[in-house]
């Protein structure tokens, strides 16, 4: 059975300034479907997130919600990831990122979207690409 054509998998954890930018680079990776992804770890939040993406009116990319099987959020995507690369030609996870400007900010919001792609990386036919989206903060 011939595989299915690749998917870009936006990662979201909830709508916000990280979305918007990640889903404007998905028409741009031709011959790719794309789907956002959330790994539902508080039920509350999973439902604001279906509630916050229907009134994004962002319908034209599937919200795929999944109930966690692994321990860590890291482990979730990377089993996810390798469901869908078992039946398409390729995988491209785009992983949202806060990119604040104080130097110690970054210790606390990169650890996890860095730690996904690692967790994707060396796995045959999938990408990580992580977008930077500047958050500028005031300083008082």
């Amino acid at each position: 059975m011939p595989k299915r054509a690749g998917l870009a998998l936006v990662l979201v954890e909830a709508v916000d300034r990280r979305v918007l930018p990640a889903l404007a680079l998905t028409p741009q990776l031709s011959n790719l479907e794309p789907r956002a992804l959330h790994i539902a770890f508080d039920f509350k939040a999973a439902q604001r997130l279906a509630r916050d993406w229907m009134e994004l009116a962002a319908g034209w990319v599937p919200l795929q919600i999944e109930e966690p099987t692994q321990p860590t959020l890291a482990a979730c995507v990377r089993s996810v990831v390798e469901r869908e690369v078992s039946e398409r030609t390729s995988v491209t996870v785009i992983v949202p990122e806060m990119d604040l400007n104080r130097w110690w900010q970054p210790l606390l919001h990169r650890g996890t979207g860095r730690s996904i792609a690692w967790e994707l990386h060396g796995l045959r036919s999938v990408t990580s690409v992580v977008v930077p989206v500047r958050v500028e903060t005031r300083v008082a």
